[in-house]
């Protein structure tokens, strides 16, 4: 299915906020569930040192073609969200901070 809004979430030992961002995204009431199969979630890892790589692997099984985990050596916020930019896109990129959740 082709994807018409990728958000990146630049991630970088956010463990603790994690699945409350991933969730305010995948399980929002607001977005119905054939919008969401057209939505990828980017994770781009900054080679955290907390469970930020663990939990975003579950939500990448959790669902599959929706959120997808990009590890990367630690170089920084910059080089995580041009990481980010660098992946192939649809037509619309939103970029989140870890730490922000939808209502």
């Amino acid at each position: 299915m082709e994807k018409i809004l990728t958000i990146s979430i630049a991630a970088y030992n956010v463990a603790e906020y994690l699945k409350h961002t991933l969730d305010s995204i995948v399980n929002n009431r607001i977005v119905p569930r054939e919008l969401l199969e057209k939505l990828e979630v980017l994770v781009v890892d900054d080679e955290s040192k907390d469970d930020t790589r663990k939990i975003a692997k579950e939500y990448e099984k959790r669902f599959p073609g929706i959120v997808r985990v990009i590890n990367k050596e630690n170089a920084g916020h910059g080089s995580t969200i041009n990481r980010g930019i660098c992946e192939d896109s649809p037509w619309v990129r939103l970029f989140r901070n870890a730490r922000v959740f939808v209502g």
